[in-house]
């Protein structure tokens, strides 16, 4: 992870109220036109979206308003940091 991801799971987290040693975290790009989305630990293809805990808004480096969510599984693990821009460009944060 980059330390603009990590300062954003670490707030997430905090919102969330949960204690996670992020640097144990597994985490891969997401194909998200370079929007930021990071898939969190195994097999996150075969698991399936549980809720979303926390959600943190922020404006990308151009002015565009970003959604960054923390999202766990069906199972309540840690799934996905899902980033939206609002107009779908790459978050420039995030490159």
């Amino acid at each position: 992870m980059n330390p603009t991801e990590i300062v954003i799971i670490t707030k997430l987290l905090k919102m969330a109220k949960l204690e996670v040693d992020i640097s144990q975290l597994l985490v891969n790009p997401m194909n998200d036109g370079g929007m930021g989305s990071l898939a969190i630990g195994y097999n996150y293809d075969s698991r399936q979206l549980g809720q979303e805990i926390a959600e943190y808004m922020f404006k990308d480096l151009d002015g565009t308003p970003v959604s960054a969510a923390l999202n766990i599984d069906k199972q309540g693990n840690l799934y996905e940091l899902d980033i939206w821009k609002v107009d779908f460009s790459p978050t420039q944060m995030l490159a």
